[in-house]
Formats: C-alpha cells, structure tokens, sequence
C-alpha cells in the first residue's frame, strides 16, 4: 500500500472513532507501518496530578495517549518532565514536524534538556518524530513517534508521519470535546473555488500558479486563503490544508491525481 493510501486509511479510520482506546489501536497500528516503535499523543499539560491519563482523556480533561513503556511514563509524570522536555519545548517553535537529532535548530539546548534525553534513553526510548499541533486559544499539543535505542527512525516516512501525526491530534481533540458535551462543529461546506485552491496548493503549487491554472487573479487566491484560514482559526496555508481533509472536504487522491 503506498503511503497516500496509509495516511488516507488512517484519516477515515480515525474521523470514525469515538473512545481513546480505539484510537490508541488504530493509531498503535499506523506507527509500526511507518517503522517507528513508540507513539505518544499528549496535550503540553501537567501531568502530576494525575496517575491515569487515559482516564481523564475520557473525562474531557486533555489528549494523552501512548504507547511508551509504562515506567517511563511513571518518571515523566512523577518528575513532571513535561515542563522541561527539550522536545515538547522544540515543537512550540515549529509547526512543521521535526526529528529529534534536529531539535539544535530549533531551541539552544541545555544541560537539563540533556539530562532529559539521556533519561529518555536509559528508559529504552532514542532518536523520534514530532508532530507539533498548535490551535489559537488551546493547550498545545504534539503527537511523538519514537524508536527503541539502538534504531534509526525511518525518515523517508517523515511526510506520513507529518499528516498521521496530525489528524491524531484532530481526532483525539475530537474526543475531548464529545467527552466534556460540547456540541458538535457544524462543518459547512467549502466554496468550489476555494476547495480548488486548497487542493492546488496541496499539490504543491504556489499562488501564482494557482492563479494562473484557475484563470484568477494572485489578489484572488491570496484572499481565498485568507477566509480559509479565518474560517479554521489557523495561521498558515498547511493547517488549512490539514483541517479540510480530516473534515472530507476533500481526499488525499485529489491530490495525487
């Protein structure tokens, strides 16, 4: 199965779930297909307080989901690593995933943050994928894919794990607001035009070859964006992109095809 097909499985597989357990299945299964041995889907939240976070996910508290091994998850939450977690701290820079090895780009990295990873590692957790997920007026978030010590991470699935990642936390932020009662999002339908736009610019196109392939003005498209991106709440061109095909706005094959 290509990858386009993997990420378009997961995302209607996903879009239909309603209980973390089954997302934390369902989620399990994809990221062994994409190489890696370890996921954790958390909200940037203090854990301490807490001893099950799945249950207060089912409460409608915050996302935590994983599959890291158990007493890691007891030290991080104990020592409230969170606060300090080099990588979570990296991702709030970045909306674009990003590996672990590469996290020097992205924040200086201390004494502490390193006392944190060798801590990840004697826990049996080494180099990993974030996928930040950051929505205005919410808790940031991140979905984790991890390797074993001793694995590369397979980084020519760095764009599945991109678009996993993020429609993972869509749908466990899904829950959270079903879990808590609050009502379901009316999801009306995008314009023709600005659908068209999307897709395009899915495809890889920039606004001036959107212009030109819908036979409208570079003023026209860059406004068509920007009710997009208001109509989301997003800030950029790829979350709209991520929001609309979690929605069914439009599918992975239209951009293939």
């Amino acid at each position: 199965m290509s990858e386009w097909a993997v990420v378009q499985q997961f995302i209607e597989g996903a879009r239909r779930l309603s209980a973390p357990h089954a997302l934390r299945t369902l989620l399990g299964d994809v990221t062994v297909e994409m190489g890696y041995d370890y996921f954790a889907l958390l909200h940037h939240v203090d854990l301490s307080r807490y001893t099950r976070a799945l249950s207060h996910m089912e409460g409608g508290e915050f996302v935590a989901v994983s599959t890291y091994p158990e007493d890691w998850i007891d030290i991080y939450i104990r020592d409230e690593i969170v606060t300090r977690d080099p990588v979570l701290l990296a991702s709030h820079r970045t909306n674009i995933g990003f590996f672990w090895d590469e996290m020097d780009k992205l924040i200086p990295i201390t004494t502490a943050h390193r006392d944190v990873r060798a801590a990840t590692e004697r826990a049996g957790i080494g180099n990993g994928f974030t996928v930040p997920a950051h929505v205005p007026g919410l808790a940031n978030g991140s979905c984790n894919f991890a390797m074993a010590v001793g694995r590369d991470a397979p980084r020519a699935s760095r764009f599945m794990a991109q678009m996993v990642g993020a429609f993972a936390f869509n749908a466990a932020r899904a829950m959270v607001e079903n879990a808590i009662g609050a009502p379901a999002p009316d999801v009306p339908r995008l314009s023709p035009r600005l659908l068209e736009c999307i897709v395009l610019a899915a495809r890889g196109k920039s606004t001036w070859e959107i212009a030109r392939i819908l036979g409208i003005s570079a003023a026209t498209v860059k406004r068509h964006f920007e009710i997009a991106r208001e109509h989301y709440d997003v800030a950029t061109r790829e979350q709209v992109i991520m929001r609309a095909l979690f929605e069914g706005q439009f599918a992975l094959r239209d951009v293939i095809r």
